[in-house]
């Protein structure tokens, strides 16, 4: 058994279920001074549910962060990188990353300053710049304007494919003990910066990243998943399903009490995420039909993240809250996100730019080769 690509896919299908219904219905001011009905759910309840899910920017984090690091063992066991080979993969998934977002960016853009006139990054050569830096994804980290607010994850997620070297680095040498760093860090970043919401996201998961390294290292997805409560597996599983189950119930509660925001918000907010990944892995990915749809929308998960903010609170904010129920808004977001990503898709095969994005790769990574090896010829 492995943790397959289809897995994290799926398990991707699950978070940008979550991320839609968090961005949609987790407050009242993000209802757009619409009355919604959330039958049968009463509003106070379905707030609560949907704030809880905003895990998924840790559910996220964490897959990247698994995922890079079994892509660094599959070509090196022993995760014993170098500098010329951390700098390949550092290269290498930037400019994946980069190319999967530059197309959406472009749409995005393109469409509300035509349709609604918005543009935040100002005029002359301080719009030039601020459209670089955002389409770079360097605009969170920077604190430069963005088109939309929902982008500052692209800055994180830059952050975690640079992180995952030195993380790996401090996992070798110091076991566990890695996670130091990212206990301490968060913690005082919060007290310098409490007041930028941005600069507290891009702090709010980080704990995520070197969990991601140790689960993918010794897999402790598959191992947990293969562990057995009793020697009967049809009464282990439903032992596990009750147990695991309140776990989690029990997770997401702490996570939204106000004596756990004050004390342990961090550690419940980076461990339920981590722990919802493998709920979802242990009940969900097997489950036939039910997986095969989430797959499909977690192959779609990046784009529907690039674009959906821009239809419920930039382009069409008094349609998409025009429904009388929440969930024809819901499967509206999900229609509408899906359709967009089609439209990427379609555009990037017509234009070839998954190849032209690789050619470019190869590009850069021989120039390197080349620098390397004049910088060693050199010493």
């Amino acid at each position: 058994m492995e943790f397959s690509k289809k897995d994290t896919s799926v398990i991707k299908g699950v978070a940008i279920l979550f991320l839609l219904a968090y961005h949609c219905f987790s407050s009242l001011e993000r209802l757009n001074g619409s009355n919604i009905s959330f039958y049968p759910l009463s509003q106070k309840a379905a707030f609560y549910i949907f704030d809880a899910m905003n895990i998924c920017v840790g559910m996220f984090s964490f897959l990247s962060a698994y995922g890079l690091t079994k892509t660094v063992k599959f070509k090196n066991p022993s995760l014993d990188l170098n500098a010329k080979e951390n700098t390949k993969f550092v290269t290498k998934r930037t400019i994946s990353l980069l190319g999967a977002f530059f197309i959406p960016y472009v749409l995005c853009t393109a469409a509300t300053f035509i349709f609604v006139g918005y543009n935040p990054y100002g005029e002359g050569i301080k719009k030039v710049i601020n459209i670089i830096t955002d389409m770079l994804g360097l605009a969170g980290l920077l604190h430069t304007p963005m088109l939309i607010g929902t982008w500052w994850y692209m800055s994180f997620a830059i952050a975690i494919i640079f992180l995952i070297p030195f993380t790996i680095s401090l996992y070798k040498r110091f076991g566990i003990l890695a996670v130091i760093p990212y206990v301490l860090v968060p913690i005082i970043f919060n007290y310098k910066f409490n007041s930028s919401e941005v600069l507290t996201n891009m702090t709010r998961w980080l704990l995520t990243i070197p969990l991601g390294v140790i689960f993918a290292d010794c897999d402790l997805l598959v191992k947990f998943k293969l562990s057995t409560l009793t020697k009967n597996k049809v009464i282990s599983k439903i032992l596990k399903f009750i147990i695991y189950t309140a776990v989690l119930l029990i997770l997401v509660h702490l996570r939204q009490h106000g004596w756990c925001k004050e004390k342990f918000f961090y550690f419940i907010s980076n461990a339920l995420p981590v722990f919802a990944v493998y709920y979802a892995y242990e009940f969900i990915t097997d489950i036939p039909i039910l997986n095969g749809i989430l797959d499909f929308l977690g192959k779609h998960s990046s784009n529907m993240f690039f674009m959906h903010t821009f239809i419920r609170a930039v382009w069409f904010p008094n349609f998409t809250y025009s429904f009388k129920y929440a969930i024809l808004t819901y499967l509206f977001m999900i229609v509408f996100s899906l359709a967009l990503s089609f439209a990427v898709e379609g555009i990037k095969k017509i234009i070839k730019w998954d190849k032209a994005v690789k050619k470019l790769t190869d590009v850069i990574l021989k120039r390197q080769d080349r620098l390397y090896f004049k910088d060693t010829a050199i010493s």
